[in-house]
């Protein structure tokens, strides 16, 4: 063990290597993919997935083991090896980026939603991990949190505060904190009822924060967006009640952005179970229908990511059919193929890089946490799932 560790060329600091366990991969035989299962020490949650500059892949996600304990997983691409260690215990809903030295940073929120939940963050400094739960003027933070770092890699956190200050009436909305560099600071992204359950958080290149979320309230459900000018926030709606038929969508948000700033988002529609995706150009939304679902998990969330020239790849889980699968656009078609199935794809993380797809999930079935690669090339020769897309329509900007 000592001479494999001794080998290990991790950027992160050997320290945190002599804390890891290494566990042995087990390819499966799927045709274009191979799937490791990286952990089985319990069902694993919520997976966040980012490949570094060395082709080198890490993964945090939580363990149901009793302990709910926070794991971060360490794939070097050398050895071809996982190795996985213990960040926290009763833990949840957790983020994963990585600063400019490739150095791993995690946001999470307690497990449950009892009073006292808090939210936290940690960084790995090279030596060791750093952790805290981060000063907030709210009695309970629960569900999804997303991690994005500045130019500086100060960290911004998007958090559902379920609880505001003891003695408020504030209440399950949608909060963001960020690090000044000398202190926290909180702001109200949105303060309707039931707002930010699910969200996602980026910077684009001129160093504005992006934010994409749901609202879930039964009256008012729906994707909403929103950027940060630098006083407050800007937000607007982007699919809900009014604009979907009625149907109850917006829950399962996942954003990345492209070298324009523009966010490209992946949500679910949960009336008629179907994953969607959204695109804002040129100052318009676009939306379409992806994939129809046997059914939608709760609370699951999709997982979207860009090739180099633009191209949104979506992962997502048919909780109905019990199923993972990838999803890419090829000019007006969307092509998509099963990666897994028997209960596996909860709660997804998908990264495009060095002419790789790479995604994480959940295996339910398998108690464990999958992580399953792929050629691009490879990818993109399949055959298209949908012959034109569903559902498409364009709605104004509200700004």
């Amino acid at each position: 063990m000592r001479t494999i560790l001794q080998k290990v060329r991790i950027k992160a600091g050997a320290s945190l290597v002599a804390g890891l366990v290494l566990l042995l991969s087990a390819a499966s035989a799927a045709a274009t993919w191979q799937i490791e299962m990286v952990d089985q020490s319990g069902t694993g949650r919520f997976t966040s997935l980012k490949i570094d500059k060395d082709g080198n892949a890490h993964l945090v996600y939580v363990v149901d083991n009793g302990k709910q304990t926070l794991k971060y997983a360490f794939w070097d691409h050398a050895l071809g090896r996982w190795f996985t260690m213990n960040v926290a215990e009763e833990a949840s809903f957790s983020s994963l980026v990585l600063d400019s030295k490739q150095h791993p940073h995690i946001s999470w929120a307690d497990f449950g939603s009892a009073h006292g939940c808090k939210l936290h963050y940690g960084f790995w400094d090279g030596t060791s991990w750093k952790t805290q739960a981060i000063p907030l003027p709210a009695e309970t933070v629960a569900y999804y949190t997303s991690l994005a770092l500045d130019a500086n890699d100060n960290p911004s956190i998007s958090y559902y505060e379920y609880d505001g200050p003891r003695g408020t009436e504030f209440r399950v909305r949608m909060r963001v904190v960020r690090w000044s560099g000398h202190n926290w600071q909180v702001s109200t992204a949105d303060g309707s009822n039931q707002s930010g359950k699910f969200n996602s958080l980026a910077f684009d290149a001129q160093g504005r924060l992006h934010l994409a979320y749901a609202n879930v309230r039964a009256e008012t459900a729906g994707l909403r967006y929103g950027v940060w000018d630098g006083r407050s926030w800007q937000i607007e709606e982007v699919d809900g009640l009014t604009r979907s038929n009625v149907e109850y969508v917006g829950q399962g948000v996942s954003m990345v952005l492209d070298d324009n700033g523009d966010p490209h988002v992946s949500y679910l529609n949960s009336s008629r179970p179907s994953v969607k995706y959204a695109v804002r150009k040129n100052g318009h939304w676009i939306m379409e229908v992806v994939d129809w679902l046997v059914g939608v998990g709760y609370p699951d969330r999709n997982s979207i990511a860009l090739d180099g020239e633009g191209r949104p790849y979506l992962g997502y889980f048919d909780a109905g059919a019990g199923s993972f699968k990838v999803a890419h656009k090829e000019g007006s078609k969307w092509l998509a193929e099963t990666v897994d199935s028997n209960g596996s794809g909860f709660t997804s993380s998908i990264q495009v890089r060095a002419g790789m797809v790479w995604v994480s999930y959940s295996d339910e079935a398998g108690a464990g946490i999958k992580v399953a690669r792929a050629a691009l090339s490879q990818v993109r020769r399949d055959e298209p799932l949908l012959d034109s897309p569903k559902a498409k329509e364009t709605v104004q900007d509200h700004h």
